[in-house]
């Protein structure tokens, strides 16, 4: 007979908590520092302190030594959470990202299992970009070591554009790049996004997303448009937070200041077992006709290479 809990992990489980620790203006936390091999399994965190705190400030992943970040993304574009998504009370959730909001006071909670493995080190960091707030965190990081590497060295990598200091404002017919990865093989994961942002409509939606993987001469995986890329249709259905289904959340408000805007997220692991490629991948927000207003986009790549 099979064994029942063949399923079970095998290796101890360990904690890196972090409680109730204030971050000063334009400083960096250490969340995790330990020697490897290893692997994250999962990053819990509360964030607090205002806006900037808890939308702007940034996650950072250094693997095995490195003084470079594989991962330096902001929480508001990872979690799909500028321009209120979540509305005043909200969550939303993607197999492997859930999260909480308050959009009256911006306090996010988050939880990530997307794993992280590594080598001979790995050190993950909270950043406070803020010069007027200070960040209020907690977080517990659960990791386990191994003998080996067991990933032979993929880690999860980001690509993308911060909010505050990287969003790009594009035309109605710019083609924006997304992702352009070299070197493999590996697996595109993970897509999040906040577009719309300063758009004279909607049409910004109707651009469709698509993935070149090794070279092929032309991608031939794109999308129907940037709402079914998320598995949305017609423009959101009236402008609603919600999770378009198992894999994929939307997330806005419709705020007086900014209503074409809108958050996005959606998991390719989950939905696709990821999207794989051995050499290349090139994903790309395309423009189509129907698109008619230009806006300012932020968005973020997970993959493994």
């Amino acid at each position: 007979m099979a064994n029942p809990l063949a399923g079970l992990r095998q290796e101890k489980l360990r904690i890196a908590r972090v409680e109730n620790v204030v971050v000063g203006y334009r400083s960096e936390y250490p969340l995790l520092d330990v020697a490897g091999p290893g692997n994250v399994v999962s990053l819990w965190m509360a964030l607090g302190g205002g806006n900037m705190p808890a939308l702007d400030a940034r996650l950072r992943v250094y693997y095995d030594g490195s003084a470079s970040t594989a991962i330096d993304i902001d929480f508001g574009t990872l979690l799909a959470t500028h321009w209120g998504a979540g509305s005043a009370y909200g969550s939303h959730s993607t197999p492997h990202v859930h999260v909480e909001i308050n959009s009256n006071t911006d306090d996010t909670g988050f939880l990530i299992t997307f794993p992280m493995p590594f080598g001979a080190r790995i050190r993950i960091a909270y950043y406070n970009p803020s010069t007027t707030q200070q960040a209020n965190i907690y977080s517990m990081a659960t990791y386990a070591l191994t003998a080996t590497d067991e990933a032979n060295g993929k880690r999860l990598r980001q690509q993308g554009a911060r909010y505050v200091d990287q969003a790009v404002r594009r035309s109605a017919t710019d083609v924006t790049t997304l992702a352009d990865i070299r070197g493999g093989p590996g697996w595109i994961v993970y897509h999040s996004q906040v577009g719309g942002v300063d758009a004279a409509n909607d049409s910004w939606l109707e651009r469709d997303i698509s993935i070149q993987v090794d070279g092929e001469a032309s991608p031939q995986i794109v999308s129907t448009g940037t709402e079914d890329w998320f598995d949305s249709a017609w423009y959101f259905n009236g402008w609603k937070d919600y999770g378009t289904s198992v894999h994929s959340y939307v997330g806005t408000d419709r705020p007086a200041q900014q209503p074409h805007a809108v958050g996005m997220a959606t998991d390719l692991w989950s939905k696709w077992g990821g999207v794989p490629f051995q050499s290349s991948a090139v994903m790309r927000a395309e423009t189509e006709p129907a698109c008619t207003t230009g806006d300012t986009v932020c968005w973020c790549v997970l993959y493994y290479q």
